[in-house]
Parts: structure tokens; sequence; C-alpha cells
């Protein structure tokens, strides 16, 4: 099992990737003590325009300025659409975007990707591991596709040399147990490596989906602190914890549970994140 928390990535939706200093550094040291594998430290883009904070963009000056504890290896997230839309070869735009992994104190990289993209992705792949990274690849809304097309995606990523983890997604958060399963097996037939998830909770559902497709071999999970993310937000990183908490894993739940009774707990109720009717009613009718 390795838990990836994306909060400052997918929690970014709310507050438009500006966190606080105190916040940033309370959430880091949180992570490291409760022996999380993997931090998602934000979004990695082109300049735009308006206004988001620095996680939105989470460039190698900014990451150097963090105080990143020992423990977790750290990464960012890129959208496939940003790569391919560049108005610059797929190889120029992520030597534009990222240094050799050597010289960077992120060691992972997740694209993120619509299922229309994945013909167009084992370019960015490439590009990723000749610099050195561990490579995700995320395929969004994963939810209601038919069997074969996500085999035949999955099938598509198993050519590509070095993908490190193949993720899916429940971007509309209305996903449960049965299609969870189905996702999976589906996934498992052209693909032999590591599967990973990332849910969310419109239908509250978000932790019972991670556990179930862990029981079925999932072992990337995603979460975030108290769920916080983009719609109803995600699986929350204390739950899933307290969930799996035992001498025989690793974790450290209670750095997590003093990080959100001091900090999130009032981050939510200033930015609402969270299930709701609307986003029950959203997720029934496949709205993202």
């Amino acid at each position: 099992m390795y838990i990836l928390d994306c909060t400052l990535r997918d929690g970014g939706y709310y507050n438009n990737w500006d966190f606080s200093a105190e916040v940033v550094s309370a959430y880091l040291a949180a992570m490291a003590a409760a022996k999380i594998d993997y931090v998602e430290l934000g979004l990695r883009n082109f300049p735009k325009q308006g206004f988001d904070g620095p996680f939105a963009y989470t460039t190698e000056a900014f990451i150097r300025g963090l105080n990143l504890p020992a423990g977790p290896t750290y990464g960012v997230m890129v959208d496939a659409k940003t790569i391919l839309e560049a108005p610059m070869s797929v190889e120029d735009a992520v030597n534009a975007l990222f240094v050799d992994a050597v010289q960077s104190p992120i060691d992972l990289v997740r694209v993120a990707a619509h299922f229309h993209e994945v013909e167009h992705s084992e370019a960015i792949v490439a590009a990723l591991k000749a610099k050195g990274y561990i490579v995700g690849y995320n395929l969004m809304q994963a939810g209601g596709k038919a069997d074969a097309v996500i085999a035949e995606k999955a099938r598509i990523a198993a050519q590509w040399d070095g993908l490190d983890s193949l993720y899916f997604a429940d971007s509309l958060g209305n996903m449960d147990a049965e299609e969870v399963t189905r996702i999976v097996k589906a996934i498992r037939t052209e693909w032999q490596g590591d599967i990973g998830i990332h849910t969310h909770n419109n239908m509250g559902k978000a932790l019972d989906n991670t556990l179930t497709s862990h029981a079925l071999g999932v072992n990337w999970l995603d979460v975030t602190v108290t769920g916080m993310g983009r719609g109803a937000g995600n699986a929350q990183t204390e739950s899933l914890l307290a969930v799996i908490d035992s001498d025989s894993t690793p974790y450290q739940p209670s750095a997590v549970y003093e990080l959100v009774i001091r900090h999130f707990v009032q981050m939510q109720k200033d930015y609402g994140w969270g299930s709701s009717l609307l986003y029950f009613l959203g997720a029934q009718n496949d709205v993202h």
C-alpha cells in the first residue's frame, strides 16, 4: 500500500492554491510524522492570467523555498492538456516545465488525462521518464466507461516504457463498490502493474470505494486531509489512517488528527468543501 496525500493540489480548488505558510508548515510536518508515502505538493503549469496561489504552479524555485521534511516522496501533477496544447513539441513542453529529477526536490510526476488524450500521451510519459521521475498516469472520469474502452486504454498504457502506476479517478463521485470492482477488473485484463484510485465523495462513498479497491489489489490510494478537494472532496486522510491503524502498518495517524483539529476544521467551515445534497444529485446525474 502507498498512501498519496494530495491536499495542497486538490484542495487548492477551494482557496486558489493559496495556503498560508503556517498551514503548509504544519501540514508537511504532519505528513512526515504520519509516515505518508507520497505527498503531491501541487500542480505544474505554464503562467496563466488571473490570480492563483503558488501551489497552482509549484515551480522548482518555490519548492526549494519550502522546508520539506525527510520521509515522504514529493511530487506534482500536470494535466496532459497543459502539455498537449502548448505551442511547442511535447518534449520541449516537458523540458520547459521540468528539470531533471536529480536536480529537483520532487521525484514523482503524475499526468492527469481524459480518456481521449491517452493515445497522445506516450511522449509525455517517455519525456518524464527520461528525466528520471517516477511517473503516474491518471484516467479521469473513469466511471461509466465500457469495459472494452477501459481495457483498451490500459492496453495502450501498458505499451509505454516505464509507467509506474495507472490510476483511475471517480471524478463524478458516483462510483460504488460494484463499479470500482468492474473497473479494476477491466484494467487488469491489460495492465499488470501498480494501480491507483482517486475518489470523490459526492455520495459519501469515497472512503468505502478506496477500501474496496485496496481489497482488490489497488495499491496507490489518494486521500486529502478532511477530504479537502474539488467539488465534494475526496477520501479523508485521517479516516483512512484510522481504519487501517494497526501494529502491522507503519502509519502514525495521531499527527494528522492534530493537524485536522488545529487547522483544517476551521478551514472547512470557511471554504465549505464536502458532500451535500446538490453534489449528491449532481453525481446521480453525471454532472462534474
